[in-house]
C-alpha cells in the first residue's frame, strides 16, 4: 500500500511537479517528448520518473522501445484530491 508521505514527499520537488504540470493536459506523454521540456540529462530525468512512478502518482507503460507516462489520476481521486486544482495552485508558489 503507497503511504501518503511519500505521494507527497514526491510531491515536493519542482522538477517533479513540474513533469506532471507537463503531463496533466494529456491522456499520456511519451520519455522522449518530456525529455524535451527539460534540460535535465536522461539519468537525472529516470531518476525524477522512477520516484513519481515508485509513490504511485506517475503510471508508466512500453510499447516496443518507447516509454509513456501518464498522471494516475485514480490515486488523486481516491484521496479526494483534484489534481488539476494542485498542479494549478503549486504554480503560484
Amino acid at each position: 500500500m503507497i503511504k501518503l508521505a511519500e505521494i507527497f514527499k514526491a510531491l515536493s520537488d519542482k522538477t517533479r511537479l513540474d513533469i506532471l504540470r507537463k503531463i496533466a493536459g494529456k491522456k499520456e506523454m511519451s520519455c522522449k517528448d518530456l525529455s524535451k521540456n527539460f534540460s535535465l540529462s536522461q539519468p537525472t530525468l529516470s531518476h525524477h520518473f522512477n520516484k513519481l512512478i515508485d509513490c504511485g502518482v506517475l503510471l508508466a507503460r512500453k510499447s516496443r522501445s518507447a516509454h509513456y507516462y501518464s498522471l494516475n489520476r485514480k490515486l488523486f481521486e481516491r484521496m479526494g484530491i483534484d489534481v488539476n486544482k494542485l498542479l494549478k495552485t503549486g504554480e503560484r508558489g
